[in-house]
């Protein structure tokens, strides 16, 4: 919330001063002659220069700004449906179906390669070591490490440390959803 926050400030700060360095530009630049006659204000190539590097400057923030909202809101949106999923595994299994369906569901909330290191740790019944995923194929240990911090921030797995490498287990909930 506040790097958001940080964003739109600097965004704004950056876009303030933009109009300033191009005000600043049009009014103290040197007049000179047109082609009849008319005095027109010429821009110094530097004003531009700095006011387009400002520009840039400004613009970043506020489209990550844009697009980091968008994000946060659909995945609120795909936890909040997950959660209440998830809260639901109180029934009784005549309530909730067949175990497998059941499962599926919850699996199409992740990503493909989520996917795969979440059936992983289902056929270990709950834990693997990171190595082990990593030598899924199709993963590496770059990718592995990115989507453990993932599913890690998103509380479906935790992780400790185990010799030179990470024991990933499922969550509490989640091993008795999906493996009890």
């Amino acid at each position: 919330m506040k790097n958001k926050t940080w964003l739109l400030i600097i965004s704004i700060l950056t876009l303030v001063i933009f109009f300033i360095i191009i005000l600043y530009g049009i009014t103290a630049a040197p007049h000179g002659e047109g082609a009849q006659g008319r005095s027109h204000p010429i821009i110094p190539t530097y004003i531009i220069s700095i006011s387009g590097i400002v520009l840039i400057v400004a613009l970043i923030p506020l489209f990550y700004y844009i697009i980091y909202a968008g994000l946060e809101k659909n995945y609120e949106k795909n936890m909040e449906i997950l959660s209440k999923t998830i809260g639901d595994n109180k029934k009784s299994s005549d309530q909730i179906g067949d175990k497998t369906e059941f499962t599926k569901t919850i699996l199409n909330f992740l990503s493909y390669n989520e996917k795969k290191l979440i059936n992983k740790l289902i056929e270990q019944k709950g834990t693997a070591l990171q190595s082990e995923i990593s030598r899924i194929e199709s993963m590496g240990k770059v990718k592995t490490h990115r989507i453990v911090k993932d599913l890690e921030r998103k509380g479906v797995i935790t992780v400790e440390k185990y010799g030179n490498t990470n024991r990933i287990n499922l969550t509490d909930n989640l091993r008795k959803i999906l493996i009890e």
